[in-house]
Protein backbone atom coordinates (compact mmCIF):
# COMPACT_ATOMS: atom_id res chain seq x y z
CA UNK A 1 0.00 0.00 0.00
CA UNK A 2 1.27 3.31 -0.85
CA UNK A 3 1.35 6.12 1.66
CA UNK A 4 0.39 8.94 -0.61
CA UNK A 5 -2.43 11.31 0.78
CA UNK A 6 -4.89 12.19 -1.99
CA UNK A 7 -4.45 15.85 -1.41
CA UNK A 8 -6.00 18.88 -2.70
CA UNK A 9 -4.58 21.37 -4.41
CA UNK A 10 -6.32 24.89 -5.24
CA UNK A 11 -5.71 26.99 -9.14
CA UNK A 12 -5.73 30.66 -10.03
CA UNK A 13 -6.33 31.67 -13.31
CA UNK A 14 -5.77 35.25 -14.86
CA UNK A 15 -7.05 35.97 -18.15
CA UNK A 16 -9.58 38.31 -20.28
CA UNK A 17 -13.27 36.64 -20.93
CA UNK A 18 -13.77 38.77 -23.97
CA UNK A 19 -17.25 37.16 -24.85
CA UNK A 20 -18.94 37.68 -21.59
CA UNK A 21 -18.48 39.63 -18.35
CA UNK A 22 -17.29 37.86 -15.14
CA UNK A 23 -20.97 37.87 -13.56
CA UNK A 24 -22.08 36.31 -17.25
CA UNK A 25 -19.48 33.58 -16.63
CA UNK A 26 -20.37 32.50 -13.39
CA UNK A 27 -24.44 32.27 -14.34
CA UNK A 28 -23.54 30.49 -17.78
CA UNK A 29 -21.58 27.97 -16.09
CA UNK A 30 -24.01 27.49 -13.38
CA UNK A 31 -26.77 26.50 -15.86
CA UNK A 32 -25.09 23.81 -17.37
CA UNK A 33 -26.64 20.19 -17.13
CA UNK A 34 -24.88 18.70 -14.13
CA UNK A 35 -23.03 16.14 -15.88
CA UNK A 36 -20.60 19.38 -17.68
CA UNK A 37 -19.74 20.91 -14.79
CA UNK A 38 -19.17 17.67 -12.31
CA UNK A 39 -20.46 19.12 -9.22
CA UNK A 40 -18.59 22.19 -9.45
CA UNK A 41 -19.98 26.06 -9.05
CA UNK A 42 -19.09 29.55 -9.26
CA UNK A 43 -19.57 32.82 -7.49
CA UNK A 44 -19.43 36.19 -8.98
CA UNK A 45 -17.56 38.40 -6.16
CA UNK A 46 -17.79 41.73 -7.55
CA UNK A 47 -13.74 41.77 -6.69
CA UNK A 48 -10.95 40.16 -6.44
CA UNK A 49 -11.06 36.60 -6.89
CA UNK A 50 -11.61 35.11 -3.69
CA UNK A 51 -11.13 31.43 -2.08
CA UNK A 52 -13.92 29.48 -0.99
CA UNK A 53 -14.18 25.95 0.57
CA UNK A 54 -16.96 24.53 -1.48
CA UNK A 55 -17.35 26.88 -4.73
CA UNK A 56 -15.05 28.23 -7.20
CA UNK A 57 -14.82 32.48 -7.43
CA UNK A 58 -14.93 34.61 -10.20
CA UNK A 59 -14.01 38.56 -9.62
CA UNK A 60 -11.94 41.13 -11.26
CA UNK A 61 -8.60 41.32 -11.34
CA UNK A 62 -6.22 44.75 -11.00
CA UNK A 63 -2.81 42.98 -12.25
CA UNK A 64 -3.94 41.57 -15.74
CA UNK A 65 -3.79 44.41 -18.13
CA UNK A 66 -5.14 44.78 -21.58
CA UNK A 67 -2.95 45.40 -24.34
CA UNK A 68 -6.15 47.06 -25.94
CA UNK A 69 -7.82 44.54 -27.52
CA UNK A 70 -9.01 42.24 -24.35
CA UNK A 71 -11.93 42.81 -22.62
CA UNK A 72 -13.10 41.58 -18.88
CA UNK A 73 -9.82 41.44 -16.99
CA UNK A 74 -10.70 38.58 -14.79
CA UNK A 75 -9.17 35.77 -12.11
CA UNK A 76 -10.87 32.61 -11.63
CA UNK A 77 -10.33 30.80 -8.41
CA UNK A 78 -11.00 27.41 -7.80
CA UNK A 79 -11.94 25.80 -4.09
CA UNK A 80 -9.69 22.73 -2.79
CA UNK A 81 -9.93 19.72 -5.53
CA UNK A 82 -8.78 16.57 -4.84
CA UNK A 83 -5.67 15.47 -6.96
CA UNK A 84 -8.03 11.98 -8.03
CA UNK A 85 -10.52 14.46 -9.36
CA UNK A 86 -8.37 16.50 -11.30
CA UNK A 87 -9.84 15.70 -14.96
CA UNK A 88 -12.79 17.61 -13.82
CA UNK A 89 -11.09 20.82 -13.81
CA UNK A 90 -11.01 20.39 -17.58
CA UNK A 91 -14.67 21.30 -17.49
CA UNK A 92 -14.00 24.45 -16.21
CA UNK A 93 -11.32 25.31 -18.22
CA UNK A 94 -13.37 24.30 -21.54
CA UNK A 95 -16.02 26.61 -20.55
CA UNK A 96 -13.53 29.28 -20.17
CA UNK A 97 -12.05 28.94 -23.54
CA UNK A 98 -15.90 28.10 -25.22
CA UNK A 99 -16.72 31.81 -23.95
CA UNK A 100 -13.36 33.99 -25.59
CA UNK A 101 -10.60 33.45 -22.82
CA UNK A 102 -7.25 34.77 -23.46
CA UNK A 103 -4.45 36.06 -22.01
CA UNK A 104 -1.35 38.12 -22.46
CA UNK A 105 1.84 38.79 -20.59
CA UNK A 106 0.55 40.52 -17.46
CA UNK A 107 -1.71 37.24 -16.67
CA UNK A 108 -0.57 34.26 -14.30
CA UNK A 109 -1.56 31.04 -13.07
CA UNK A 110 -0.82 30.14 -9.87
CA UNK A 111 -1.26 26.67 -8.13
CA UNK A 112 -1.41 25.86 -4.38
CA UNK A 113 -0.91 22.23 -3.47
CA UNK A 114 -2.13 21.48 0.44
CA UNK A 115 0.82 20.91 2.90
CA UNK A 116 -1.34 21.13 6.04
CA UNK A 117 0.22 17.51 6.82
CA UNK A 118 3.66 18.11 6.13
CA UNK A 119 6.56 18.87 8.71
CA UNK A 120 8.62 21.89 8.90
CA UNK A 121 11.72 19.66 8.17
CA UNK A 122 9.65 18.25 4.80
CA UNK A 123 8.20 22.04 3.66
CA UNK A 124 12.16 23.02 3.63
CA UNK A 125 12.95 20.23 1.44
CA UNK A 126 10.18 21.30 -1.06
CA UNK A 127 11.84 24.67 -0.88
CA UNK A 128 15.10 23.27 -1.27
CA UNK A 129 14.02 21.04 -3.85
CA UNK A 130 12.81 24.19 -6.25
CA UNK A 131 15.59 26.35 -5.31
CA UNK A 132 18.17 23.48 -6.07
CA UNK A 133 16.46 23.34 -9.96
CA UNK A 134 15.03 26.71 -10.51
CA UNK A 135 16.95 27.31 -13.72
CA UNK A 136 15.75 24.29 -14.81
CA UNK A 137 12.22 24.92 -14.01
CA UNK A 138 12.62 28.69 -15.17
CA UNK A 139 13.37 27.06 -18.74
CA UNK A 140 9.34 25.28 -18.82
CA UNK A 141 8.15 29.36 -19.24
CA UNK A 142 8.63 31.89 -21.71
CA UNK A 143 10.75 34.77 -20.86
CA UNK A 144 8.15 37.22 -19.12
CA UNK A 145 7.93 34.71 -16.03
CA UNK A 146 11.35 32.84 -16.29
CA UNK A 147 13.35 35.03 -14.00
CA UNK A 148 11.76 37.53 -11.92
CA UNK A 149 9.07 39.96 -11.83
CA UNK A 150 6.82 42.18 -9.58
CA UNK A 151 4.09 39.76 -8.87
CA UNK A 152 6.51 36.26 -9.35
CA UNK A 153 10.33 36.74 -7.84
CA UNK A 154 13.10 34.48 -7.90
CA UNK A 155 13.96 32.83 -4.99
CA UNK A 156 17.38 33.39 -5.29
CA UNK A 157 16.97 36.94 -5.99
CA UNK A 158 14.97 37.23 -3.00
CA UNK A 159 18.38 36.18 -1.50
CA UNK A 160 20.38 38.59 -1.43
CA UNK A 161 21.12 38.74 -5.12
CA UNK A 162 20.65 41.94 -6.83
CA UNK A 163 17.67 42.69 -8.66
CA UNK A 164 19.76 43.56 -11.86
CA UNK A 165 21.22 40.75 -11.97
CA UNK A 166 18.04 38.56 -12.10
CA UNK A 167 15.84 40.89 -14.12
CA UNK A 168 18.13 42.13 -16.44
CA UNK A 169 20.00 38.69 -17.01
CA UNK A 170 23.16 40.30 -16.54
CA UNK A 171 24.87 38.05 -14.19
CA UNK A 172 22.61 34.78 -14.17
CA UNK A 173 26.09 32.59 -13.30
CA UNK A 174 26.30 34.82 -10.13
CA UNK A 175 22.85 33.84 -9.13
CA UNK A 176 23.10 29.91 -9.37
CA UNK A 177 26.40 29.61 -7.86
CA UNK A 178 27.26 27.41 -4.94
CA UNK A 179 27.67 30.12 -2.31
CA UNK A 180 24.46 31.27 -2.92
CA UNK A 181 22.71 28.36 -3.43
CA UNK A 182 24.28 27.02 -0.16
CA UNK A 183 23.84 30.02 2.11
CA UNK A 184 20.31 30.18 1.09
CA UNK A 185 19.96 26.94 2.56
CA UNK A 186 21.89 27.03 5.52
CA UNK A 187 19.14 29.96 6.25
CA UNK A 188 16.20 27.49 5.60
CA UNK A 189 17.51 24.58 7.73
CA UNK A 190 18.15 26.98 10.35
CA UNK A 191 14.08 28.02 10.78
CA UNK A 192 13.10 26.83 13.98
CA UNK A 193 9.35 28.01 13.19
CA UNK A 194 7.10 27.75 9.77
CA UNK A 195 6.93 32.32 10.38
CA UNK A 196 10.73 32.32 10.20
CA UNK A 197 10.80 29.66 7.22
CA UNK A 198 8.65 32.54 5.74
CA UNK A 199 10.23 35.15 6.71
CA UNK A 200 13.70 33.61 5.54
CA UNK A 201 14.06 35.50 2.01
CA UNK A 202 15.43 39.13 2.52
CA UNK A 203 11.96 40.23 0.65
CA UNK A 204 9.38 43.09 1.79
CA UNK A 205 6.20 40.37 0.86
CA UNK A 206 7.57 36.79 0.45
CA UNK A 207 4.01 35.51 -1.12
CA UNK A 208 5.38 36.93 -4.32
CA UNK A 209 8.14 34.44 -4.35
CA UNK A 210 7.79 32.16 -7.34
CA UNK A 211 7.65 28.99 -4.44
CA UNK A 212 6.23 30.23 -1.57
CA UNK A 213 4.62 29.36 2.04
CA UNK A 214 2.48 31.88 2.90
CA UNK A 215 -1.07 29.92 3.31
CA UNK A 216 0.90 27.60 4.73
CA UNK A 217 2.67 29.50 7.33
CA UNK A 218 -0.93 31.55 8.08
CA UNK A 219 -2.32 27.77 8.53
CA UNK A 220 -0.12 27.46 11.49
CA UNK A 221 -0.35 30.73 12.99
CA UNK A 222 -4.11 30.44 13.03
CA UNK A 223 -3.83 27.41 14.33
CA UNK A 224 -1.34 28.50 17.61
CA UNK A 225 -3.60 31.78 17.95
CA UNK A 226 -0.46 33.61 17.15
CA UNK A 227 -2.04 35.36 14.01
CA UNK A 228 -5.38 36.71 13.49
CA UNK A 229 -5.88 35.73 9.36
CA UNK A 230 -8.50 35.15 7.93
CA UNK A 231 -9.48 31.37 6.35
CA UNK A 232 -9.38 32.69 3.33
CA UNK A 233 -5.82 33.10 3.61
CA UNK A 234 -4.74 30.49 6.05
CA UNK A 235 -5.10 27.89 3.02
CA UNK A 236 -2.09 25.47 4.23
CA UNK A 237 -1.03 25.24 0.90
CA UNK A 238 2.77 25.70 -0.60
CA UNK A 239 1.92 28.12 -3.63
CA UNK A 240 3.65 27.66 -7.46
CA UNK A 241 3.50 31.42 -9.02
CA UNK A 242 5.66 30.81 -11.74
CA UNK A 243 3.77 29.52 -14.59
CA UNK A 244 2.65 32.11 -17.63
CA UNK A 245 -1.25 32.74 -17.68
CA UNK A 246 -2.43 30.31 -20.03
CA UNK A 247 -5.98 28.32 -20.61
CA UNK A 248 -4.46 25.12 -22.37
CA UNK A 249 -5.28 22.20 -20.67
CA UNK A 250 -2.36 20.33 -21.23
CA UNK A 251 0.08 23.34 -19.71
CA UNK A 252 -2.47 23.93 -16.76
CA UNK A 253 -2.39 19.45 -15.73
CA UNK A 254 1.02 19.33 -16.59
CA UNK A 255 1.71 22.31 -14.42
CA UNK A 256 -0.45 20.96 -11.43
CA UNK A 257 1.09 17.68 -11.72
CA UNK A 258 4.06 18.84 -11.89
CA UNK A 259 3.64 21.20 -8.65
CA UNK A 260 1.78 18.18 -6.66
CA UNK A 261 4.92 15.68 -7.86
CA UNK A 262 7.45 18.30 -6.39
CA UNK A 263 5.69 18.39 -3.16
CA UNK A 264 5.03 15.17 -2.68
CA UNK A 265 8.38 13.34 -4.05
CA UNK A 266 10.50 16.29 -1.56
CA UNK A 267 9.20 14.21 1.38
CA UNK A 268 11.87 11.84 0.69
CA UNK A 269 14.69 14.46 -0.24
CA UNK A 270 17.81 15.09 1.62
CA UNK A 271 18.14 18.96 3.42
CA UNK A 272 21.41 18.06 5.30
CA UNK A 273 24.52 17.99 3.28
CA UNK A 274 25.86 20.63 0.59
CA UNK A 275 23.03 20.69 -2.12
CA UNK A 276 24.49 23.49 -4.45
CA UNK A 277 26.39 22.42 -7.17
CA UNK A 278 27.08 24.83 -10.40
CA UNK A 279 29.38 22.30 -11.76
CA UNK A 280 26.62 20.08 -13.02
CA UNK A 281 25.52 20.87 -16.78
CA UNK A 282 22.24 21.89 -17.61
CA UNK A 283 21.34 19.26 -19.20
CA UNK A 284 22.43 16.45 -16.42
CA UNK A 285 20.45 18.72 -13.90
CA UNK A 286 17.17 18.81 -16.14
CA UNK A 287 17.57 14.88 -15.94
CA UNK A 288 18.26 14.64 -12.47
CA UNK A 289 15.42 16.88 -11.44
CA UNK A 290 12.36 14.70 -13.40
CA UNK A 291 15.14 11.11 -12.42
CA UNK A 292 14.93 12.09 -8.35
CA UNK A 293 10.97 13.03 -8.61
CA UNK A 294 9.81 10.06 -10.07
CA UNK A 295 12.65 7.74 -7.45
CA UNK A 296 10.81 9.91 -4.67
CA UNK A 297 7.67 9.56 -5.79
CA UNK A 298 8.20 5.21 -5.77
CA UNK A 299 9.12 5.56 -2.57
CA UNK A 300 6.20 5.82 -1.56
CA UNK A 301 4.77 2.87 -2.58
CA UNK A 302 5.82 -0.48 -1.26
CA UNK A 303 7.22 -1.30 -5.16
CA UNK A 304 7.74 -0.27 -8.36
CA UNK A 305 4.80 -1.87 -9.86
CA UNK A 306 2.67 -0.75 -7.56
CA UNK A 307 3.85 2.61 -8.85
CA UNK A 308 3.75 1.91 -12.03
CA UNK A 309 0.06 0.21 -11.73
CA UNK A 310 -1.22 3.97 -10.36
CA UNK A 311 -2.30 7.27 -11.80
CA UNK A 312 0.48 9.00 -10.22
CA UNK A 313 2.95 7.11 -12.36
CA UNK A 314 0.97 8.18 -15.84
CA UNK A 315 0.70 12.02 -14.93
CA UNK A 316 4.48 12.07 -13.62
CA UNK A 317 5.10 10.39 -17.10
CA UNK A 318 3.31 12.96 -19.34
CA UNK A 319 4.12 15.94 -17.09
CA UNK A 320 7.56 15.09 -17.63
CA UNK A 321 7.40 14.49 -21.07
CA UNK A 322 5.67 17.80 -21.92
CA UNK A 323 7.69 19.99 -19.63
CA UNK A 324 10.56 18.25 -21.14
CA UNK A 325 9.33 19.47 -24.45
CA UNK A 326 9.15 22.87 -23.29
CA UNK A 327 12.55 23.30 -21.40
CA UNK A 328 13.94 21.92 -25.40
CA UNK A 329 11.84 24.41 -27.09
CA UNK A 330 13.08 27.43 -24.72
CA UNK A 331 16.44 26.33 -24.72
CA UNK A 332 17.02 26.90 -28.42
CA UNK A 333 14.85 29.27 -28.89
CA UNK A 334 15.61 33.25 -28.42
CA UNK A 335 18.02 32.76 -25.00
CA UNK A 336 20.07 36.05 -23.97
CA UNK A 337 23.37 35.82 -24.08
CA UNK A 338 23.92 34.98 -19.98
CA UNK A 339 21.06 32.37 -20.52
CA UNK A 340 23.14 30.79 -23.35
CA UNK A 341 26.04 30.85 -21.11
CA UNK A 342 23.94 29.29 -17.81
CA UNK A 343 22.23 26.81 -20.31
CA UNK A 344 25.29 25.36 -21.89
CA UNK A 345 27.71 25.62 -19.10
CA UNK A 346 29.96 22.26 -18.73
CA UNK A 347 30.07 19.47 -15.89
CA UNK A 348 32.89 20.39 -14.62
CA UNK A 349 33.23 17.70 -11.56
CA UNK A 350 29.81 15.60 -12.20
CA UNK A 351 29.00 15.92 -8.71
CA UNK A 352 25.26 14.52 -7.91
CA UNK A 353 24.32 15.87 -4.54
CA UNK A 354 21.45 17.56 -5.19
Amino acid sequence: MSNLRDRTFGIEIECFLNNVNQEQFATRFNDLPEIDKAGMKVKYTGRYGQWFPNQWSMGYDGTVRSTGTERNPCELTSNPIKYSDLENVKKVIDFLNLNGASVNKSCGFHCHIDAKDLTLSEVKKVLVTYLIYEEVIAFTQPSSRRWSSQWCSSVRNRGNISVGAIEHHNSLDTAFNNATTNDLINKIKKAKTFKKLFFVFDVYDPRYLKCNIKGLYKYHARQESTLNARESEATGTIEFRQHAGTTDWEKISSWINFCYQIVESSRFAKCDAKQGDNHISFERKKRMLFEKIRRRLIKAFSSKEEFSQHYISSRYTNARKFLVKRITHFTNNGMTVAENNLVNRTNLNGGDNV
